[in-house]
């Protein structure tokens, strides 16, 4: 049964190298796993403009804007903090690739900022 889900959450993918444009693929492909998200962009630091019809944005955009609800957190690992520690503090929701910080201070920092926000961050 395919069913068309009632709601969809606008997703921003963060990183534009490997990791990034493979999360970018799987959700521009129609697959359960991406039923319920709707790719609105990509943020990279090179000026790439698109990458296979998806268009780039900025990070200032990413995090102001309301149709962005999650954001992919693909970059290298030394940036995932920051990364994090900003989609948090704009009310987005945050999947990061792992490792999630460099440290478990860091680590366990987001981990109660995300709660606080009540937002998910989920390192997969």
């Amino acid at each position: 049964m395919n069913v068309e889900p009632e709601r969809k959450f606008g997703v921003v993918v963060v990183g534009a190298g490997r990791a990034g444009s493979i999360r970018m693929k799987d959700l521009r492909n129609p697959h359960a796993s991406s039923a319920f998200l709707n790719l609105i962009g990509f943020i990279s630091r090179q000026e790439l403009k698109y990458i296979d019809e998806v268009q780039q944005i900025s990070l200032e955009d990413a995090l102001s804007s309301q149709e962005v609800e999650v954001a992919y957190i693909c970059s290298e690992s030394t940036s995932h903090e920051d990364y994090i520690r900003q989609f948090l503090n704009a009310g987005k929701h945050v999947l990061v690739e792992y490792p999630m910080t460099l440290s478990r201070a860091a680590a366990q920092d987001l981990w109660e900022l995300a709660e606080q926000k009540g937002d998910v961050c989920s390192v997969f």
